[in-house]
């Protein structure tokens, strides 16, 4: 199976573990499928039919979360190829939830969920950005210009099982 379909399948598998998980907790879910930007799934209280939007990322790795720094701080790259860093950026959505699933082996059984804010996202992806790059002299260890950031469950770990963040958003939700 190609990577692009297998990374959708996964993410398919963890959008409905979610949204399954969050039944059991007195939410209706309804996933996606990738049709709408920024969101994967909308949960709705049962008892007060109070909605917010949920991002899910899953993996059967242990990096949960691939994204571009610049997407959380500015960054730019001079011509030697040596990184600087400017003001956070403003997202638009910081108390959007985000769920990320690990899968060990692609087993459903032994998932693992992560449960934090959007401004959580940003603080761990710039602080781990920032300690990388500075221990290399604030450039790519062999070259390069990538942007590419990620958080694994090491990063997250505090994070994990975190559900009652779910019923303080319910009752306290603002983007």
């Amino acid at each position: 199976m190609g990577s692009g379909v297998h990374n959708k399948l996964i993410g398919q598998i963890g959008e409905n573990l979610v949204a399954a998980k969050l039944g059991t907790l007195g939410y209706y879910a309804s996933p996606y499928a990738g049709n709408v930007p920024g969101f994967d799934l909308t949960a709705v209280d049962s008892k007060t039919l109070l909605s917010f939007p949920i991002q899910v990322k899953c993996s059967t790795a242990n990096t949960l979360v691939h994204s571009q720094i610049d997407r959380w701080i500015e960054t730019t790259i001079d011509s030697t190829g040596k990184y600087s860093f400017g003001e956070l950026t403003q997202l638009e959505h910081p108390n959007m939830l985000w769920i990320m699933v690990n899968l060990p082996h692609g087993q459903i059984e032994n998932a693992r969920y992560f449960i934090c804010r959007e401004s959580d996202i940003q603080k761990l992806a710039v602080e781990r950005f920032i300690a990388f790059i500075k221990r290399h002299d604030y450039r790519r260890p062999n070259g390069g210009t990538s942007k590419q950031a990620i958080l694994s469950v090491r990063e997250l770990h505090r994070f994990e099982g975190n559900w009652q963040l779910i019923d303080k958003q319910a009752t306290s939700y603002r983007l």
